[in-house]
C-alpha cells in the first residue's frame, strides 16, 4: 500500500531563514564584517566605514592617489606604527621617492624597521612585492604599481590572502576605472591643508554614499602606543618634512 505523501513544508520567512542561518549570511545593504583580523585606521569615520573596523589584514586595499606624496602615509601611520612598536618590518616597493625617515619617525614609525626594494622595472617591482607578501618577515608590505592587469591584481589578492600581514597597492587615481581584484578600493582626495577626503569605490557591503574626511593633524592614535609621544603637526615640519611619504631624502636601509 503506498505510504501518504508528506504534506509540503511551508517556505520560512527572512526572519527565520536569518535566525537559522545567523553569522553565515550576508546581506548586501549591510556592512560586511571580516573574519580575518583588522588593525584600527586610527581613526574613528574611517573605522566605523571599513568592514570589521579596521584595515584589514589576509586582503589586498587599493589606495588611488591623484598625486604621491597627497598624506597617504598619514592616513596609514597608526597602523603602520603599530606594526613596528609590535616588533614587525615594514616593506616598501618601488616608492616614487626616497622616504624622509625624519617625517616618519615623527609619525611614531619606527624606522629601523622600514626596509625599501629599489626596483624599477614592473616586472622586478611585482616580483619583489609577490616575495614581500609570501614572507613572514613583514608585518606590512606597501607597493607602487602605476599599471597593473586585473590578473596581477587577482595573484596579488590570493598571496595577500595566506599573509599575516597588512598589503596596500598604491596606484594613480586613474586607475579607478579599471577592474581590480582587491576587495576594498579607496580614492584619495585633498580636502583642504592636511585633510584628505576618501571615497569607498568598493568594500564588502552597501557602498559609502559620502566621502569621509580625515583630519591628519589630530593623530588620536598614538595615546594607544606604549611610550609614544604626540607628534608635531605637519604644519610644524621643515619643508622637506611636509611631503613625509616621498620626499628625496635618506633611508635606513636599501635592497639594491
Amino acid at each position: 500500500m503506498p505510504m501518504p505523501a508528506s504534506p509540503p513544508l511551508a517556505p520560512l520567512s527572512l526572519l527565520q531563514i536569518e535566525a537559522r542561518f545567523r553569522g553565515r549570511i550576508w546581506r548586501g545593504d549591510a556592512l560586511g564584517s571580516s573574519a580575518e583580523p583588522v588593525l584600527s585606521s586610527g581613526f574613528d569615520e574611517l573605522d566605523g566605514e571599513l568592514p570589521g573596523g579596521g584595515w584589514p589584514t589576509r586582503n589586498l586595499t587599493e589606495l588611488l592617489l591623484p598625486a604621491a606624496g597627497m598624506g597617504e602615509i598619514s592616513l596609514l601611520s597608526p597602523p603602520l606604527a603599530e606594526t613596528t612598536h609590535n616588533g614587525r618590518n615594514i616593506l616598501l616597493v618601488g616608492p616614487p621617492y626616497l622616504p624622509y625617515m625624519h617625517a616618519w619617525e615623527n609619525l611614531n614609525i619606527d624606522s629601523r624597521r622600514i626596509v625599501m626594494a629599489r626596483v624599477y622595472k614592473p616586472v622586478e617591482r611585482l616580483w619583489v612585492l609577490e616575495q614581500g607578501i609570501r614572507s613572514a618577515a613583514f608585518g606590512a608590505v606597501i607597493g607602487w604599481l602605476p599599471e597593473v592587469s586585473q590578473q596581477t591584481t587577482r595573484k596579488l589578492q590570493i598571496l595577500a590572502r595566506s599573509a599575516a600581514a597588512l598589503v596596500f597597492l598604491l596606484r594613480p587615481a586613474g586607475a579607478q576605472s579599471e577592474t581590480s581584484a582587491a576587495p576594498l578600493r579607496l580614492l584619495l582626495g585633498s580636502a583642504r591643508r592636511h585633510a584628505l577626503s576618501l571615497y569607498l569605490l568598493r568594500r564588502r557591503g552597501a557602498p559609502a554614499a559620502l566621502p569621509i574626511r580625515i583630519a591628519l593633524t589630530s593623530f588620536p592614535w598614538t595615546r594607544h602606543l606604549p611610550g609614544s609621544t604626540t607628534p608635531a603637526p605637519l604644519s610644524t615640519l621643515s619643508a622637506p618634512a611636509q611631503h613625509n611619504a616621498v620626499d628625496r631624502s635618506s633611508l635606513s636601509r636599501t635592497i639594491a
